[in-house]
């Protein structure tokens, strides 16, 4: 899918959309520079799930939020300094037990982070309420 130019509202209505297509134990990763969504868009996700509001998780790596369809589980690998402190994560039980597996910056856990369902890729726009966004399988 091509990139768009995107609102904060159009960022929720795709979070929206991805929470209403997602298989169940689907992955999702969220790609992009601080400060483009990416925590913006998981908590449109929880929103859309009837969940309790997601936080950023970059001070707790791991975020599991219940709704009345399964667990969202949210991972923040941010603050991994090495690929293999994701084996810490034990990827594999997550995706067991969420209904959906958000996980921000996956380009830091490597080859330990499970492929992505849909992959989600954010970056800044030319105005503070505009993001560019591209959504892949």
């Amino acid at each position: 899918m091509a990139e768009r130019r995107v609102s904060l509202d159009d960022l929720a209505a795709e979070a929206a959309a991805v929470w209403r297509s997602a298989r169940p134990h689907a992955v999702v990763w969220l790609c992009g520079e601080l400060g483009t969504g990416k925590t913006t868009f998981a908590q449109a996700v929880t929103r859309a799930a009837r969940a309790r509001p997601a936080r950023s998780p970059t001070y707790a790596l791991v975020h599991e939020y219940t709704s009345p369809e399964g667990a969202i589980i949210h991972v923040d690998c941010y603050r991994l300094r090495h690929p293999d402190e994701a084996l810490d994560l034990d990827f594999p039980d997550l995706e067991r037990r969420a209904r959906l597996l958000l996980i921000e910056w996956p380009e830091r856990a490597g080859r330990h982070a499970p492929r992505p369902d849909v992959r989600i890729t954010l970056a800044h726009a030319d105005a503070p309420d505009r993001r560019l966004l591209e959504r892949s399988a």
